[in-house]
């Protein structure tokens, strides 16, 4: 196994930066729908929902949100008004709430995560301010992510996402192959670890350090999505940590080409906040991150994850 993966890692290594990647007209095509509007957002993911007031779904209405949701990864609302009841209300669309660790829940509501940085901070960082899946390292990662926009910049605070099944596709068949017979370690320590300082900056959140920083967990480097049946990479550099019976300069070397090619503006969606917007994304097939460009400026979202299941490794190729 090393040895194919150094010839992998070598071979990576020698990729030219003129590499074109491209994603077909019906990559992210919208589907028929018969109580909303579903409108794509670029070529590869991603769709804005028009029609639906989320206070008071309707059941068919919910339903056709899942299947758009499966189709474009992520999906956007926009002009919506909810309480914090509300939005816990809409959260159950899409399953039970998963467990936030490290991150204090606004009171009454232990599910709701409040992410704000202040016009007055003194610095630029963001909270989750990096390419990541929500929660990769727990036993089962969160599903899905819902992201409800309260106060926002007039300009700036965007957040990104990647097509994380588009990116495995555009793999060599060789590097898939080896791929599919890893598994990825994932930890919180770099992001919540006892030397993970820099979310001491985050001055308006309250961080939760604690020992369960340094837990591990290994997952497939490539999971089958337990509903379209598609497979995707699953690495991010916000929490895994290595490759399980590599050395660290190889998996480095891999984890590294994957998050390029992952992060390719093909792969991307960017999505412009309104107060009132909401978003829901699949971490099973998605990484996002928020962009720090607005120092100075008031930004506060309210954040609910949904729990998930083990990821379900790809076939082994062989």
């Amino acid at each position: 196994m090393v040895a194919e993966a150094t010839a992998v890692v070598e071979a990576t290594a020698n990729v030219s930066w003129m590499r074109f990647y491209s994603a077909s007209a019906d990559t992210n095509a919208a589907g028929a729908y018969s109580h909303i509007d579903v409108r794509p957002l670029t070529g590869s993911l991603g769709a804005e929902i028009f029609g639906p007031t989320l206070n008071r779904i309707s059941d068919e209405e919910a339903g056709e949100i899942r299947r758009a949701a499966a189709d474009h990864k992520v999906v956007f609302f926009r002009d919506q008004d909810l309480t914090t009841e509300q939005f816990e209300d809409f959260a159950g669309v899409w399953g039970s709430f998963g467990t936030d660790p490290f991150i204090a829940a606004i009171p009454d509501h232990p599910h709701v995560v409040r992410v704000c940085k202040e016009a007055d901070e003194k610095s630029p960082f963001v909270f989750g301010g990096a390419w990541h899946s929500d929660w990769s390292f727990q036993a089962t990662p969160p599903s899905f992510t819902l992201l409800y926009a309260v106060d926002v910049p007039d300009v700036g605070g965007d957040t990104m996402w990647a097509n994380m099944n588009l990116a495995y596709e555009s793999l060599s068949p060789e590097l898939k192959r080896t791929l599919s017979r890893v598994e990825a370690v994932h930890s919180p320590k770099n992001a919540y670890g006892s030397s993970a300082t820099h979310n001491d900056l985050a001055e308006n959140m309250e961080i939760l350090y604690g020992p369960d920083a340094h837990l591990r967990h290994n997952h497939p480097a490539v999971r089958i999505h337990p509903e379209t049946g598609e497979p995707a990479l699953f690495v991010n550099p916000g929490y895994v940590v290595g490759i399980d019976g590599l050395r660290p300069d190889e998996a480095d070397l891999i984890l590294h080409h994957l998050y390029e090619v992952a992060t390719n503006p093909t792969f991307t969606c960017r999505f412009r906040w309104r107060p009132g917007s909401l978003a829901v994304w699949d971490n099973r097939c998605t990484l996002h991150n928020p962009i720090s460009d607005y120092l100075g400026t008031r930004r506060e979202m309210m954040r609910i994850t949904i729990a998930g299941e083990a990821p379900i490794p790809v076939q082994n190729l062989g």
